[in-house]
């Protein structure tokens, strides 16, 4: 063998293995290890008044988020201020549209006449006035005359959902003083009369709060679930859809969470299906209600402050498990759990430096950089916050670790010299080949792994040891870890 580069080593290698004995090919104990969220200090946008609640929408077409803020109560003028995003995290002054409902609470967001830009229809908490606005397609809006023929309320949420899959946008909404879930039927014709048909309306048991869409049979066709507030015992409950808009009668689960659901999601939390997820303001649990059939069962619980309302959830560190948020309306105080796979979640990190605050909460893209943000507003301040999610993502691996069989010793410097100089096989993880951690893989990685291993060297750059992602941005990829970084 030559004396070049490799032959040098392939010869020091060998010595060690005569020296060191099969003691160094026992795999160390490793364990994987999840990256810390991490979430920057918030980023406000203040408004004239006090905020009933933030809503992330694109209203002018640009594939940007824009802010829509609801402000009103008695004593204060109803207004929506639209905020128009940039897709880098900065949102513009805030632009006024005067409402006609008096207690504004909720905001429906569609091309509900068809004209190719999206309107809005704003709800209120204490009756059943609407506010429609036709969208002009530049973030600005028109008032509007409609009728919704059956709709009644008040409605804590509004959601715009085309429920029989007809191409027609509809309006969906709990109607909180009567006890019944509200669909009204849209046509997409632009006209006061005919834009809206009569509205279906389905009784429930309780007073509902909180209203999501989504096929919770996996029949094909879309249902309905809600939360109750606590005056009607709490829980939720599902009206299935039965045929061309009719829906069976509501089946109830309380699950030992009669508080206050003021947020009830349906999310596939593990990979399976629909689950409802939902937040017992005053139970101090956040529920997840598995479905058998599209019927909840008895809740899977994490305990979190007796005092949250409402909930988002996304995948905050792109590891493929669901993690959710939650807010505490008295003290501001964001919990975020992270998902362990399955029902197993944790609390892991605690966001204290918004105020209190009862308003809607949101896990969403606002920086384009990939990863979700955590958006809300606060009543009191008055402010909308952006916290850009920072959390280092890409794949788990054990830099050094370059033969990826769970250890780190000389094995993986003979098997850096050989795809290096004599054509072996390229490493399935990059990073991990890349021992030295300046973004390249070259004879100084075999020469930094084998000094820290045996020549008292410097330590190996992290993640060694347990399983981690890259801190250091490179171009190398890390295609699969065989197992050794679950």
């Amino acid at each position: 063998m030559s004396d070049g580069p490799f032959g040098v080593l392939w010869r020091v290698c060998l010595s060690f293995l005569a020296l060191i004995g099969a003691s160094f090919f026992f795999p160390e104990t490793a364990a994987a290890q999840s990256t810390p969220f991490e979430f920057e200090a918030r980023q406000t946008f203040p408004l004239a008044d006090r905020v009933n609640g933030s809503f992330l929408e694109d209203v002018n077409g640009d594939g940007f988020a824009d802010i829509l803020s609801l402000v009103g109560e008695p004593g204060v003028d109803a207004v929506m201020y639209t905020q128009l995003g940039d897709g880098a995290g900065g949102f513009d002054a805030p632009l006024s549209q005067p409402l006609t409902v008096g207690f504004p609470w909720s905001v429906a967001v569609g091309d509900f006449n068809e004209d190719g830009n999206v309107d809005a229809i704003v709800s209120d908490l204490l009756n059943a006035n609407l506010s429609y606005l036709t969208g002009n397609g530049d973030g600005t809006f028109t008032p509007d005359l409609r009728l919704f023929p059956g709709w009644s309320g008040g409605n804590p949420q509004v959601l715009a959902r085309d429920v029989d899959e007809d191409g027609h946008i509809d309006l969906v909404g709990p109607n909180f003083f009567g006890s019944q879930l509200l669909i009204s039927w849209g046509t997409g014709i632009d006209d006061p009369i005919l834009a809206f048909e009569q509205a279906t309306v389905i009784p429930v048991s309780g007073f509902p709060m909180s209203i999501d869409v989504a096929d919770l049979d996996l029949d094909g066709d879309l249902d309905l679930c809600c939360g109750f507030n606590s005056g009607s015992g709490g829980g939720v409950a599902v009206s299935l859809a039965t045929g061309a808009r009719t829906f069976d009668t509501e089946v109830r689960e309380i699950g030992g969470m009669p508080g206050a659901h003021w947020s009830t999601r349906a999310i596939d939390i593990d990979g399976g299906g629909p689950e409802i997820v939902s937040v017992g303001e005053g139970d101090g649990f956040l529920g997840i209600f598995p479905l058998v059939a599209g019927i909840p069962q008895f809740p899977t619980t994490i305990p979190i402050s007796p005092n949250a309302r409402h909930l988002d959830a996304a995948d905050i560190d792109l590891d493929g498990n669901i993690d959710i948020v939650v807010r505490d309306t008295f003290s501001g105080v964001y919990e975020v759990l992270r998902g362990l796979g399955g029902f197993s979640f944790v609390n892991e990190l605690q966001i204290t430096d918004d105020p209190d605050s009862f308003c809607p909460i949101f896990l969403q893209d606002l920086d384009s950089d990939g990863r979700v943000d955590l958006f809300s507003a606060n009543y009191d301040e008055p402010t909308s916050s952006l916290h850009r999610n920072i959390t280092p993502v890409g794949t788990p691996f054990r830099r050094g670790d370059v033969n990826l069989d769970g250890s780190t010793n000389v094995a993986d410097a003979i098997f850096h010299l050989a795809y290096l100089f004599s054509g072996g096989v390229t490493p399935g993880c990059l990073d991990s080949a890349d021992i030295n951690d300046d973004g390249g893989i070259n004879i100084s990685d075999a020469i930094t792994l084998l000094e820290s291993l045996f020549g008292g060297g410097a330590t190996i750059p992290a993640p060694t040891g347990n399983c981690d992602v890259d801190p250091t941005p490179d171009t190398l990829e890390c295609d699969t870890t065989n197992g050794t970084c679950p």
